[in-house]
This record gives structure tokens, C-alpha cells and sequence, in this order.
């Protein structure tokens, strides 16, 4: 009885899902992201930007700076992540960060001049050599406000979320 008992425990204790995503050290990854924001999220600035938000699933703090942005494939000049505010594009283990796709570089390092388009295209991270890919994913037509993201539940699987979470656990 007490094998029975034990084994249950086990079982319940290994089966609940955390408040994070699985710990699968894929390094850096697209997490969520809104190609249609008008009243969502806003930046600093008080504006209401499309965005991209990458989620660190390494052991090691990862800086985008020197990295280059893309909604292309095979993009012949992607946008190069500036390299002088590692404060500020630098990932640590776990972390979230934002990029904002607004064309609006002058409000800081994480302010690419590439905008999302919400009929559909593709997001691309390449590293610092311009060439290898970090992380991409391409996806069809969005809803104004709806982010999609990563399902909590099956982290393979991308679903809508009604109450996007820049930043945070999707939920």
C-alpha cells in the first residue's frame, strides 16, 4: 500500500506545470509577440507598438546587441540591433525582453526599424554574423490586440492569447 501510495505522490509531483516555461536550454527563443497593437501595450513612450518578445531558456545571460532583426527571410539588410547598450539587450537565464517594431530607433536600442506586418510574415533573429539563425518563426494574419505566443501547456504550439504578457509567463 505504501508503494501504491508513493508512487501517486511521484506521479502528481512530476506531472504539475509550473508557472514557467520547461527548461529545454533551446538558448534564445521568439516567446510571444502582437503584429496589430492599438491599445494593448505601450512602450515608454506612451505609443502603442507592434512587438516581438524573446525569452532566454539558457543557463547564461545572452546580449542581442550586435545581432541583427529581420520579418524576411533571406533579408539582404536586416536591422543590426545596436551593440552600445548591453544593459538593455542583454537576457538573463529565464528573462524576457521586448523588442519594439516601430521605426522609431531614436527611442533606444530596442527600437527596430522593421515593423511587423499583421496579413502575416516572419520573424527572424540572426546572429551577430548576419547569417546564422537564432530563433524565427513565421506566422499567418493576426487580430488587432491578440498576441500569439507559445502555449504554456505544449510549448511547441503556438496559440492566440486575448490577454497578451509582454514580458512575463504566457498565460
Amino acid at each position: 500500500m505504501r508503494y501504491i501510495i508513493s508512487s501517486i505522490c511521484i506521479f502528481f509531483l512530476f506531472s504539475c506545470v509550473e508557472d514557467e516555461l520547461p527548461s529545454q536550454n533551446r538558448g534564445l527563443i521568439i516567446n510571444e509577440f502582437l503584429a496589430s497593437n492599438n491599445s494593448c501595450c505601450s512602450d515608454d513612450y506612451g505609443d502603442f507598438d507592434d512587438w516581438v518578445e524573446f525569452y532566454n531558456d539558457s543557463d547564461i545571460a545572452i546580449d542581442i546587441g550586435g545581432m541583427y532583426f529581420s520579418d524576411t527571410p533571406n533579408d539582404q539588410s536586416p536591422y543590426l540591433i545596436p551593440s552600445s547598450d548591453p544593459v538593455s539587450t542583454t537576457i538573463q537565464p529565464g528573462g524576457y525582453l521586448l523588442i519594439w517594431c516601430d521605426d522609431d530607433q531614436e527611442q533606444g536600442a530596442l527600437h527596430v526599424s522593421k515593423k511587423l506586418n499583421k496579413a502575416g510574415e516572419s520573424i527572424i533573429l540572426l546572429d551577430k554574423d548576419g547569417l546564422s539563425v537564432i530563433a524565427s518563426h513565421t506566422y499567418e494574419s493576426q487580430s488587432t490586440d491578440i498576441s500569439m505566443g507559445r502555449n504554456p501547456n505544449n510549448y511547441d504550439e503556438w496559440i492566440f492569447f486575448d490577454n497578451p504578457t509582454p514580458g512575463y509567463f504566457n498565460n
